[in-house]
């Protein structure tokens, strides 16, 4: 059996070379814009029969209305307004959205979370 005697300087070389690899590459992992904006942790919904906002956790995607039991519910989508990043929550089926807080026209489609659905009021279910 042959031995290999390598200088310890290769060695720390090496290794520091490995670590610098691993750190790079990890750092090229992070998530893209649009990754984020298609992520959520809940659904929500606007019944436009009763008017109730709920949610649901993400793999729910209830038919009818909790509350009054009709369908038609409406799922809800976000949108940040790019001026003052305020959250405005609306029907999926939308088309021209303005910001609740300034009046500009907004666009980019979000899924909001949980915490932005209670902040707009819904209840889970």
């Amino acid at each position: 059996m042959t031995q290999f005697n390598i200088p310890s300087r290769v060695l720390a070389r090496f290794f520091l070379a490995t670590l610098l690899v691993l750190l790079v590459a990890g750092a090229g992992c992070k998530r893209n814009a649009a990754e984020e904006a298609s992520d959520s942790d809940a659904n929500g919904y606007l019944c436009p029969a009763c008017g109730l906002k709920f949610y649901t956790q993400r793999t729910d995607f209830p038919f009818t209305c909790p509350k009054c039991g009709k369908n038609g519910i409406e799922e809800q989508v976000g949108y940040v307004c790019q001026k003052d990043q305020q959250l405005t929550i609306v029907g999926r089926k939308r088309t021209a959205v303005v910001c609740e807080k300034c009046g500009a026209p907004v666009s980019g489609m979000i899924l909001p979370r949980e915490k932005d659905l209670k902040i707009w009021g819904a209840t889970r279910y």
